[in-house]
């Protein structure tokens, strides 16, 4: 024998088996029944409208005679009223709260039993005050409510104060959207790194070196001077083209430098010329890894100090990692070598950096954006003169400079693309003899 149960269909159970299972229900019913009657039902203050009504429902469930077919089990609220409470200033006010229909609590209630009407259940007004001797329901969970001796205590909330006065407390309060520019900027911030991806871009680089002792240490920053050479200061206008896909980039760099060297002439002209591709590897949600290569074309007259005087390659790995959608974190190794360099002191340089960018402030046309790069440049041989002129060999020394920095992003986006201004102020550890500081200004306009 078989019924239909909740469109389901089930094989009922023999009658031998039924028969003791109701005789066991009914004893548990009336075990339960009996202790649970003593207390008051629970009422709620505001029900929410039946599951299942005649008004919502469409005509196709109904019965051919008209009748709704109701379900197995009476449908429970979907959530009980929210009941309101107020805070009792002191203990010695009102007594412990009283549970069911005693003599004590008539007594405050002025006669009226609990869960009856009375006058002021349609006027109850909890948060202006109530009258708790009425002893409707609604007085009643007020006069239960628990007093702790903290509960008028108050203490600031540190996380609204800080967001008042953080940077960007205003321009967040001002965005239109959940989510500013720069979020979608912050992943392109640093300023001396390369990026696993590199937006197609127009750019123009102002550097300023100074104290530079050993400018031809593996000739890496410039070739072999006509005189030798104690200290330079330097200024670069670097000109940058990026065009391609996140993909594919190709990247072409050309640079004007002026030199103030300390025993050569002053000088300023066109400098060598960067040629350059970068691949992504990796494209997964929150890790890029790309690949760059670079070609240095010996352009710059290297007697003048202006160039290397040799050409010289440069390949490595970038990398890119999402921390939260706010927070990106950098790092990059590249190997640089020279072709046909000066004998003995031309040599290889080994280059790491890591960095980290973030959001400080935002809006839909504005973001500022602080970073902070490490990069490290390891002269693994090769040599250098000193002020007196002798050859020196290098024998793995290793410069550390550290970038504190900030990227703008100034919007909205035009015909002509997105206009970004990057700073970073640079300092050498580790070498005395590398650069004492070096400041980075860089404009960028990505197309």
């Amino acid at each position: 024998m078989t019924r239909e149960v909740n469109c389901r269909i089930i094989q009922a159970p023999r009658r031998s088996v039924i028969k003791p299972v109701h005789i066991a229900l009914l004893l548990s019913h009336a075990l339960l029944a009996f202790p649970l009657s003593a207390q008051d039902p629970v009422v709620w203050n505001d029900l929410g409208a039946p599951l299942l009504r005649h008004d919502s429902l469409s005509d196709a469930p109904l019965h051919a005679e008209g009748l709704i077919e109701a379900p197995l089990f009476e449908p429970l609220p979907a959530h009980p009223g929210e009941i309101e409470s107020i805070s009792i200033g002191s203990p010695s006010i009102y007594p412990e709260p009283i549970v069911g229909e005693s003599a004590d609590w008539l007594a405050i209630g002025g006669g009226n039993p609990v869960g009856s009407s009375c006058g002021c259940q349609s006027t109850c007004q909890c948060e202006s005050g109530c009258d708790v001797g009425c002893g409707c329901n609604q007085c009643r969970e007020l006069v239960s409510s628990q007093w702790t001796p903290w509960q008028d205590l108050s203490f600031p909330n540190i996380h609204e104060a800080l967001e008042r006065l953080s940077p960007g407390a205003h321009f967040r309060q001002n965005r239109s959207r959940d989510r500013g520019i720069g979020y979608e900027r912050v992943m392109f911030a640093p300023n001396v790194l390369d990026t696993a991806i590199v937006p197609a871009h127009v750019g123009i680089r102002y550097q300023v070196d100074h104290g530079l002792r050993t400018p031809d240490r593996a000739e890496y920053y410039w070739g072999d001077p006509p005189d030798n050479e104690s200290g330079v200061n330097s200024q670069d206008l670097i000109f940058r083209l990026a065009a391609g896909t996140e993909r594919l980039m190709a990247l072409t760099q050309y640079t004007m430098r002026s030199v103030d060297p300390e025993v050569n002439g002053n000088t300023t002209g066109f400098g060598d010329i960067v040629l350059g591709a970068q691949a992504l590897l990796v494209d997964g949600d929150r890790t890029k890894v790309a690949t760059i290569f670079r070609t240095y074309l010996a352009s710059g007259p290297a007697d003048r100090g202006l160039g290397t005087g040799h050409t010289s390659l440069e390949f490595g790995l970038l990398g890119r990692r999402c921390l939260r959608p706010e927070t990106y974190v950098f790092g990059e190794v590249k190997y640089w070598t020279p072709i046909k360099g000066t004998a003995g002191v031309a040599g290889d340089v080994l280059t790491t950096g890591w960095g980290i960018s973030t959001i400080a402030a935002e809006s839909d046309v504005f973001a500022f954006l602080p970073t902070f790069e490490v990069r490290t440049l390891s002269f693994l041989f090769g040599g250098y003169h000193d002020s007196a002129g002798t050859l020196q060999a290098i024998d793995g020394e290793t410069a550390i400079e550290f970038y504190p920095g900030a990227r703008f992003v100034l919007g909205p986006e035009n015909d002509m693309g997105l206009w970004e201004f990057g700073f970073a102020t640079g300092i050498t550890a580790a070498d005395d003899d590398w650069f004492d500081t070096r400041m980075v200004f860089d404009l960028r306009l990505s197309l």
